[in-house]
């Protein structure tokens, strides 16, 4: 991207009634396929029923947005952050990963910020990287579980949580057998 990434954010939140950023760790990562698949049925349609928009954001280079936004066939727009502007802006937590030329300032992990038009957050989520969820890549929450917390956002709700089902490997496999499968060699290959 070569405009500045606040400017560009801040006038896309500012052309719609609701903007919707969705944190992904890179092409690679087959929670984040997952995830952002899924948001690209029920959620996405949904979202733009209410003049909204979706972005998918990551710390990858552009080759692995160009790449992810080929395959995936996502009907939203993937966006390469790699100075972590916005990651950085809304609190979402920025580790190391070495993929040379893939990520010069660290990788944003999974995320989930909801603006309304005037910037105001209505939704925020963010992964704390631990091992026992997979340094960031497990329990990041379904779009039905983020339509939820929305809805009760933009229904005045102090109470927006995230509880209900998560990307996990038994999501993975239902859903995404391809995914799962990279996922199950990645883990053999580093038992």
């Amino acid at each position: 991207m070569t405009t500045n990434m606040s400017d560009w954010f801040d006038a896309e939140t500012a052309s719609r009634p609701y903007t919707a950023i969705i944190f992904y760790r890179g092409k690679w990562c087959p929670f984040c396929e997952g995830q952002l698949r899924e948001l690209n049925g029920t959620f996405l349609k949904d979202l733009r029923g209410l003049g909204g928009e979706l972005f998918g954001i990551t710390s990858q280079s552009q080759e692995g947005v160009d790449q992810a936004s080929e395959e995936w066939g996502l009907d939203y727009k993937l966006v390469s952050d790699v100075e972590n502007t916005l990651a950085k802006r809304f609190d979402i937590a920025i580790t190391p990963k070495d993929i040379p030329g893939e990520y010069p300032n660290d990788m944003a992990q999974p995320g989930v910020v909801i603006l309304d038009q005037l910037g105001k957050t209505l939704v925020h989520w963010a992964i704390n990287p631990q091992e026992m969820n997979g340094f960031g890549a497990l329990g990041r929450p379904t779009p039905e579980v983020i339509w939820a917390a929305f809805t009760a956002a933009r229904n005045g709700s102090d109470a927006v949580t995230f509880d209900g089902p998560t990307v996990d490997p038994a999501f993975l496999q239902a859903k995404y057998p391809a995914a799962y499968e990279a996922f199950e060699a990645w883990m053999k290959a580093n038992a």
